[in-house]
C-alpha cells in the first residue's frame, strides 16, 4: 500500500519552481548571465497564457496584423519573458510588444535561451494552450446550441433579446 500524500510534501515539491540555472551568454564581446527558471509553475503558466490572450485581443482591437505563423514565436517570447530574468518592455501597446517579439524572432541569442529550457517545460505550456483551445471550442459549441434552442422557441417578446441577437434572428 502506498504512503499518504501530505500538503507539506506538495509544498516541498513546489520549491522546484524557485530554482534557477545560470546561462552565460556573449553579447558583442561582453559576457552576461541569464537566470532561467527551468521548471514552470502552473500558476505562472496560466498568468502567461492570460497575458498572451490579452496581447492577441489588444492587437486585434488595434488592427495590428499578426501572422498565424508567428504564434510559436509569440509563445517563445512570453516563455522567455516569464521564465528568465531578462528585462522586457513594460508597454502594454500591442505594436510595441509585437516589435519586440519580431526582434526576438530575429535573434540567435533568443534561440539559444529557448533551447536551454527543458523540453518538458515547453511541452507543458503547449499542453495548457491546447486545453484552453479545447475549452473555448466546447463553450462556443454550447453557446451555439443554446442560441439555436432559443431561436426555435416561440417567443412573443423578441424585443427583449439583445441587439446582436435581433440581427442574427433577421438573417
Amino acid at each position: 500500500m502506498g504512503k499518504q500524500l501530505s500538503m507539506s510534501l506538495i509544498s516541498q515539491d513546489n520549491k522546484k519552481y524557485n530554482e534557477t540555472v545560470e546561462l552565460p551568454v556573449d553579447v558583442s564581446g561582453e559576457e552576461y548571465i541569464i537566470k532561467i527558471y527551468p521548471f514552470f509553475s502552473p500558476i505562472k503558466v496560466n498568468n502567461m497564457l492570460n497575458e498572451i490572450g490579452e496581447f492577441l485581443n489588444n492587437a486585434k482591437k488595434e488592427n495590428v496584423k499578426i501572422k498565424d505563423e508567428d504564434f510559436d514565436y509569440i509563445v517563445g517570447y512570453y516563455i522567455v519573458k516569464y521564465f528568465t530574468d531578462i528585462k522586457f518592455t513594460s508597454s502594454k501597446k500591442p505594436n510595441r510588444i509585437y516589435k519586440e517579439i519580431k526582434e526576438a524572432m530575429n535573434s540567435k541569442l533568443f534561440d539559444v535561451i529557448l533551447k536551454s529550457i527543458p523540453e518538458e517545460s515547453i511541452e507543458y505550456v503547449y499542453e495548457k494552450i491546447f486545453e484552453k483551445q479545447e475549452m473555448v471550442a466546447k463553450i462556443e459549441n454550447k453557446l451555439k446550441m443554446y442560441k439555436n434552442i432559443l431561436n426555435e422557441l416561440p417567443l412573443e417578446n423578441r424585443d427583449i433579446l439583445s441587439p446582436n441577437d435581433k440581427k442574427e434572428n433577421k438573417n
